[in-house]
């Protein structure tokens, strides 16, 4: 799910003059709210029965997964991270926090929620993260 946070377009011009350390210091907020968005969906994830089960493959909720950071440092800037499930019936369900252009297709509806659920949370990092790099590296007069 795209992030976005609004700033004024002086300050999203100084923005794009170090686009590596701006989103170096948007790592840290995105992967925190993939990380939570990962713990509330691990309560969410489908199980089915132990009697049902193939014990020769692993459950999907223990094929779960956190990745990133992906920087994309083209004239669109943004970074990703992903959380979701790998299961080998299944194959890859998985959304992710991304700073700049939606770049996943909708994810299953109870992985979807989770994200719903800390969107809001990663939305007020990502805007501290920006404001506390705008301060850092331009200091007010």
């Amino acid at each position: 799910m795209p992030v976005k946070v609004k700033f004024k377009a002086s300050e999203l011009h100084r923005l794009t003059r170090q686009p590596k350390a701006v989103l170096r210091a948007l790592d840290v907020p995105l992967w925190r709210t993939v990380r939570d968005t990962h713990t509330i969906a691990s309560f969410l994830v489908p199980r089915g029965d132990d009697a049902e089960r193939d014990w020769s493959q692993p459950s999907l909720a223990d094929t779960s997964f956190i990745s990133g950071p992906e920087h994309r440092l083209d004239k669109r800037l943004s970074v990703s991270w992903t959380a979701g499930y790998e299961h080998p019936s299944a194959g890859p369900i998985h959304e992710g926090f991304h700073y700049g252009d939606q770049i996943f297709n909708p994810p299953s509806h109870w992985l979807k929620r989770s994200f719903r659920k800390t969107r809001g949370a990663g939305r007020k990092g990502v805007a501290k993260a920006l404001a506390d790099f705008l301060k850092s590296q331009f200091p007010a007069r």
